[in-house]
């Protein structure tokens, strides 16, 4: 996270050198509608947990966690409003980009006996698809410069899927295999900052950063085939997948706005 605040702060420097380079004798108009497009990075961080779900048996002998920060190209659109007053800038922004999901896959080895002992070969695809965010913007207008603070909510949607199969010890193929897909929308809140730049009077240029925190998703993973179905049904087996999650995400973006001369 260090690396990308500091290519930010690297990237305002630089818009702040150009824009104290131009005229200042007028103010750039940023009030009013805007429409945008943007692009950059996202780092997701997606936590997966798959547990059995059986009374009587001990968690802690079978828990995995794993949050792997997994990098991706994102882009996306965004429409606001601005009111400018006296210098001070209060805007309402909402916004929507995509993103490439990310799959893992976990091999748990288990001799117990609450559930039947053998190899659990777990795959998923747990990061969310793409996230939007409804966003205050709070900042000062100085010349074609408009530093911002920003936050608010956030909310992330995709297809999450769980593939589980078993292999009895001393066997070579599944004999047993758990399914389940959905589509998953969450909700979570958002911060960030970021510095806009005023090209033309209809056009300006940005770059931001938001930080998004996303809750718990659970699924409980039921549908079984295969002829060891009938081992897990005999000691009512099922398996729970939790998956949470929160996205740094730096990005570029352009402006059209509609109340320019």
């Amino acid at each position: 996270m260090k690396q990308r605040i500091a290519a930010l702060l690297i990237a305002i420097g630089a818009l702040t050198s150009t824009a104290f380079g131009q005229d200042s004798s007028t103010t750039f108009p940023f009030g009013g509608p805007y429409l945008g497009a943007n692009f950059g990075g996202v780092w997701n961080r997606t936590c997966a947990n798959w547990t059995p779900y059986v009374a009587g048996f001990t968690v802690q002998d079978w828990i995995y966690s794993k949050c792997p920060n997994n990098n991706a190209f994102t882009g996306g659109v965004t429409l606001g409003y601005n009111i400018v007053a006296s210098g001070a800038m209060l805007g309402l922004e909402a916004d929507y980009n995509g993103w490439s999901s990310t799959s893992k896959t976990h091999v748990v080895d288990y001799t117990g006996a609450a559930v039947p002992p053998g190899t659990y070969n777990f795959y998923g695809k747990t990061s969310p698809n793409g996230g939007g965010t409804v966003r205050l913007r709070l900042g000062f207008v100085a010349d074609h410069l408009m530093p911002y603070v920003t936050g608010g909510l956030a909310y992330a949607s995709g297809s999450p899927s769980t593939t589980i199969a078993y292999t009895p010890i001393g066997g070579t193929t599944p004999t047993a295999t758990f399914a389940a897909t959905r589509t998953v929308n969450t909700s979570g809140w958002t911060a960030g900052g970021g510095l806009e730049y005023g090209i033309t009077p209809h056009f300006s240029m940005k770059v931001e950063y938001l930080y998004m925190q996303f809750g718990h998703t659970h699924r409980h993973v039921t549908s079984c085939g295969g002829a060891s179905c009938s081992e897990f049904v005999a000691v009512n087996t099922n398996f729970t997948s939790s998956n949470s999650g929160a996205v740094d995400m730096f990005r570029v973006g352009f402006n059209y706005l509609f109340a320019g001369p």
